[in-house]
């Protein structure tokens, strides 16, 4: 009895001890961004952080600042805040949380980046420290090497509006370079680096008509009640350190207002004045492809209607607005390595084939000839790394989409096989990131499909 006594007292003390220590202990974090992330208003949000965590707020952000480099006030980017912050006197903090700004979009609104920049896919090139993602995938590795136990967190940008209550603008989503494809360009390399986020664009309730009830005077900034519409989410966000998301990923140039985008080609399909030949129809592959050999599109009355980060299920929302109501003659079918990649979560084999038959029957109910394309070989996806090897799966989605092909009678247009390097993957001369091609990789894509082509 004797001995139980002393071991109920010493549990007790035991006890006693690890709740005063719990209760002494702090999480500490550190804060980096530009205006958003320091001007007095914030410490709504932020004091909000330290109350629910129990968190101690080191705040490194500078006014102005963005993560490129061309992005500077004072030369202190996010790049140089996390330079201070992991700099061998520096202290370790629990967690590191960039907070995205409106800065880049702002200031160097043509240096998007793509999500592979400054990463070993480009052999870490500081030139790309000049984009956005460069910016965040250096921050990301800089934080990696003097605190890799610590949590990194991402907040992206939220909306922009210039004149908010005229109309969706272009700052806010513009076809050819809005606030939207800048935030998608974020949880792109975040997705690439492992990193969780929260999407600020999409979760909070700004939208055009309400958005300078939660802004300072100046439409852009947020005043209190803008900081504590966020401050719930960005608590939780911190707590659990897991991905929370809009109702769709922002990460195919839309927003969750225009999810297969249609506004992207609106324009440009009602200013064709001659009946398109083809229409080639996908996604980033298809969408660089003008811009790299835009003469073999003018000589072919080709019209290209790619979309970068698209699925088969925007992109079959869409293919009525940006095809059928072209009335080409033929539609050259190029998509489905975003769903591989899981651009919006999982989704069967079965499923992606099953949208491209849609297309295809489509297609025919209204006299368009569909050619539908193999996928491009890939031996792994730049911005999904912890998907591990593809180059497997992708070649068994082309044999289920090549045996749909025949089945339905169709044209099946072999990219695949003209462009592995033999291991099912691209060569270093026909694409830099291993997924798209370089303008030699288009040239042997453009000889494979005009064999099908019939003027």
């Amino acid at each position: 009895m004797k001995h139980l006594r002393l071991i109920v007292l010493i549990a007790a003390v035991a006890l006693l001890a690890a709740c005063g220590t719990n209760n002494n202990h702090k999480q500490t974090i550190a804060l980096f961004g530009g205006s958003f992330s320091v001007i007095p208003d914030s410490d709504v949000a932020t004091d909000y952080w330290a109350e629910q965590l129990d968190a101690k707020i080191t705040k490194y952000g500078v006014g102005g600042a963005g993560f490129s480099i061309k992005t500077q006030w004072d030369g202190q980017n996010i790049q140089w805040q996390v330079d201070s912050a992991c700099a061998p006197e520096a202290p370790v903090y629990d967690t590191y949380i960039l907070w995205a700004s409106t800065n880049d979009f702002n200031q160097a609104n043509t240096l998007s980046g793509d999500p592979w920049d400054y990463t070993e896919f480009d052999g870490f090139d500081e030139g790309k420290l000049e984009t956005q993602c460069g910016g965040i995938n250096y921050a990301i590795r800089k934080i990696r090497e003097k605190a890799p136990k610590a949590r990194i967190l991402f907040m992206t940008s939220t909306k922009c509006f210039t004149s908010p209550g005229s109309g969706t603008n272009v700052n806010y989503q513009g076809p050819e370079g809005g606030m939207n494809l800048f935030v998608a360009k974020q949880m792109l390399c975040c997705q690439a680096a492992g990193v969780p986020y929260l999407d600020q664009f999409t979760l909070p309730p700004f939208n055009e008509s309400n958005f300078t009830e939660y802004t300072q005077a100046d439409s852009l900034h947020l005043n209190a009640k803008g900081y504590e519409a966020l401050r719930e989410a960005q608590v939780k966000f911190i707590r659990e350190g897991k991905t929370i998301c809009g109702p769709h990923f922002a990460i195919n140039g839309h927003s969750d207002s225009d999810f297969p985008n249609y506004r992207r080609y609106a324009a440009a399909n009602a200013a064709l004045k001659e009946t398109p030949l083809a229409v080639l129809f996908g996604d980033s592959i298809t969408d660089a492809w003008p811009r790299n050999d835009p003469d073999f599109f003018t000589d072919n009355n080709f019209a290209g209607r790619g979309i970068s980060g698209q699925t088969t299920v925007d992109a079959l929302a869409r293919f009525r607005a940006d095809v059928v109501d072209l009335h080409p003659k033929y539609v050259a079918i190029l998509i489905g390595t975003n769903d591989l990649a899981e651009n919006i979560g999982g989704i069967s084999m079965e499923n992606i084939v099953g949208n491209i038959a849609s297309m295809v029957e489509i297609a025919q109910a209204n006299g368009i000839i569909p050619l539908v394309c193999s996928p491009i070989p890939a031996a792994a996806y730049p911005w999904r790394r912890q998907l591990g090897p593809q180059a497997s799966i992708v070649a068994t989605l082309g044999t289920m989409v090549k045996r749909m092909a025949e089945e339905k009678n169709v044209t099946y247009v072999d990219y695949w096989t003209a462009m592995n390097d033999g291991k099912g993957g691209l060569a270093p001369e026909h694409s830099e990131d291993g997924v798209h091609p370089t303008l030699a990789g288009y040239k042997i894509m453009e000889s494979v499909l005009l064999e099908y082509i019939k003027r």
